[in-house]
C-alpha cells in the first residue's frame, strides 16, 4: 500500500508546495494530480496505469456519445457501458475462480496469470454512477477525457475509495459536490480545514498501522491460523479482534485519504459513522462503508424495484442486493454465505418491524437499546469470521474452537482479559473519544502554524514506537 510508505511521505512533502504554487490555475493542479496518480500506479505496476487509462477512455467515449435527451438509443448505450464495466470487473475479479476449469480444458501451462488491477472495483463503481448520471440527466455536463481519467486515478482514493460520484450527492454531512464539480472548478482551490486534515491523517495512521496492526499480530493472525490450539477466551478475543481490526484498517484508511484530499482542496464523503454501536443490522449498513452501501442501494436495490413493488418483493430485492455485495467481496462460498446471512438479517428485521408496526420498534426502547447493540455487534463479528478464512472448512474450525473448545474457558492470560476489556471500553466510550479528537483538532487550530510540528511529531513518534514492525497491507484492497 503506497500511501503508508516513506516514499509517499517524501513525495507529499515535495508535491504539496508545487501543487499550491499553481493554486490560481486549477487546470494546472489537475495535470499535476493526474501525473501523480498515474505515476504511483506505474510504480506499483505499469499494467495498473494502462488498465485505468483504457477503461477511462471507454467511459469518456460513452459519456460523449450519450444523446442530449432521453432516447432508446441512449438507454442502450448506457446499458452497454454498465455491462462493459461489470464484464471487465468480473473477468479480472473471478478469473482465479475459473482457473482450474480453464486448466483442465486447455492444459496446465496454457492459462497465464492475470493480475487484478489496483482499485478496479472502485473505479468501475464510479463509472456506473457516471453513466447513469449521463443517462438520467442528458443535458448535464460531461467529463472531458483527462477529467474522467483523473476521477478514476485520483491517487488518494484509487486504492479503495471512498466511492465518490461525478454528480452532487447526499451524504451524512449533507449535499456534497461531486467529482465533476470539484475537478472542473474555475475558482482557485483552498486548503480544507488543514488542522482537521492533518489530524485525520495522524488518526488514520494510528488506526491502520498501530491498532489494526497490533490486533493482527498479537491475536487475530495466530488464532485464525490454528484455532484449535487456543482456549475459548483467546478465540473469542480473536473473533472480536478481527472485526475491530477490519474497522481500524478501513476506517483508518478512509481517515487518511479524506485528510490527504483536504490538503489538496477536495472533499470526500465520510465512510464510517460508529458502525459497531449500531442497534440493528440496517443501522449498521447505514454506518459501515457508507459510500459502498449507498452505491448498492442506488444502483442495485432501487433498480431491482426497491420497496415500491410490495413487501415480499422488497425482501427479495434486499436479499439479492446483499448476496451480490457478498460475491463482490470475493469468489469463495464463504463470501456468498456472508451476503446471504446479512440479507436474511435485514429481511428478519423488516418482518419484525412489520409485526410490531413500527420501524426499529424494539431497539427504540431505552432498556432494549444496549441489548440490541450487543446482539447486532455479535452478529457482525460472527459473520465477519468468513472474511478471514479461506474456505468454509476453515470457518468451521474457528466456530468449533469457539463453541466446542477442548482447551476450556479458563482465563490464563491476562493480556486477553485486557484486550477484551479494551474492546468493551471502546464501544462504551466511543462518543467521548470522538469529543477528545474534536478537542485536539480545536487545540491545534489555536496553535500558530509553526508550532504544529510539535504535537504532530509527538503523535507520530508514539505511533512508530507502539506499532508493529513493517508496513501493513490493506485488507480491503483484496476486495
Amino acid at each position: 500500500m503506497f500511501l503508508l510508505s516513506i516514499e509517499f511521505a517524501l513525495f507529499m512533502l515535495a508535491f504539496l508546495p508545487l501543487y499550491w504554487s499553481v493554486a490560481k490555475w486549477p487546470k494546472a493542479q489537475n495535470i499535476l494530480l493526474l501525473l501523480a496518480g498515474l505515476g504511483w500506479l506505474v510504480r506499483e505496476d505499469a499494467w495498473f496505469a494502462l488498465t485505468v487509462t483504457l477503461f477511462s477512455s471507454l467511459i469518456w467515449l460513452i459519456g460523449r456519445l450519450m444523446p442530449s435527451e432521453k432516447t432508446q438509443g441512449g438507454k442502450w448505450l448506457a446499458g452497454f457501458g454498465i455491462v462493459s464495466g461489470l464484464a471487465v470487473l468480473c473477468f479480472f475479479k473471478y478469473f482465479d475462480f475459473f482457473r482450474p476449469l480453464l486448466q483442465q480444458a486447455f492444459g496446465q501451462n496454457a492459462v497465464v496469470d492475470i493480475l487484478l488491477p489496483l482499485g478496479l472495483s472502485y473505479y468501475v463503481f464510479q463509472s456506473i454512477a457516471y453513466i447513469v448520471y449521463c443517462y438520467q440527466y442528458p443535458q448535464s455536463e460531461r467529463f472531458d477525457w483527462d477529467e474522467v481519467l483523473l476521477h478514476f486515478s485520483f491517487f488518494p482514493t484509487v486504492t479503495s475509495g471512498p466511492i465518490i460520484r461525478a454528480a452532487a450527492f447526499k451524504s451524512i454531512d449533507g449535499i456534497q459536490l461531486g467529482a465533476l464539480g470539484q475537478i472542473r472548478t474555475r475558482r482557485p482551490r483552498e486548503l480544507v480545514r488543514p488542522a482537521l486534515a492533518v489530524a485525520l491523517i495522524a488518526l488514520g495512521l494510528a488506526k491502520k498501522w498501530w491498532l489494526a496492526g497490533s490486533l493482527a499480530e498479537g491475536w487475530v493472525s495466530p488464532v485464525f491460523a490454528n484455532p484449535e490450539q487456543f482456549g475459548g477466551w483467546d478465540v473469542l478475543a480473536a473473533v472480536y479482534g478481527y472485526t475491530f481490526q477490519l474497522f481500524f484498517d478501513f476506517s483508518g484508511y478512509s481517515d487518511l485519504v479524506i485528510g490527504l484530499a483536504m490538503l489538496l482542496g477536495f472533499r470526500l464523503p465520510k465512510n464510517f459513522n460508529a458502525p459497531l454501536r449500531a442497534a440493528n443490522i440496517r443501522e449498521f449498513w447505514n454506518r459501515w462503508h457508507i459510500s459502498l452501501s449507498t452505491w448498492i442501494r442506488d444502483y442495485i436495490y432501487i433498480p431491482l424495484g426497491g420497496s415500491k413493488k410490495g413487501f415480499v418483493r422488497t425482501q427479495l430485492n434486499l436479499l439479492l442486493a446483499m448476496v451480490l455485495s457478498g460475491i463482490w467481496h470475493g469468489y469463495g462460498w464463504n463470501f456468498l454465505l456472508w451476503g446471504v446471512l446479512h440479507g436474511l438479517a435485514l429481511v428478519c428485521l423488516n418482518i419484525g418491524d412489520r409485526l410490531i408496526g413500527k420501524s426499529n420498534g424494539l431497539s427504540g426502547l431505552p432498556f432494549c437499546k444496549w441489548l440490541a447493540v450487543a446482539v447486532t455487534f455479535h452478529f457482525v463479528c460472527l459473520t465477519f469470521v468468513v472474511f478471514n478464512t479461506s474456505s468454509l472448512n476453515d470457518t468451521q474450525l474457528v466456530f468449533s474452537a469457539l463453541f466446542d473448545n477442548t482447551q476450556g474457558w479458563r482465563l490464563t492470560d491476562w493480556a486477553t482479559a485486557a484486550v477484551l476489556a479494551l474492546f468493551a471500553a471502546m464501544l462504551l466510550l466511543y462518543p467521548y473519544l470522538i469529543r477528545l479528537f474534536d478537542a485536539a483538532v480545536a487545540g491545534l487550530e489555536k496553535l500558530p502554524l509553526w508550532l504544529w510540528f510539535v504535537p504532530l511529531t509527538l503523535a507520530l513518534l508514539v505511533i512508530v514506537v507502539l506499532a508493529p514492525s513493517g508496513i501493513p497491507g490493506f485488507i480491503y484492497a483484496n476486495f
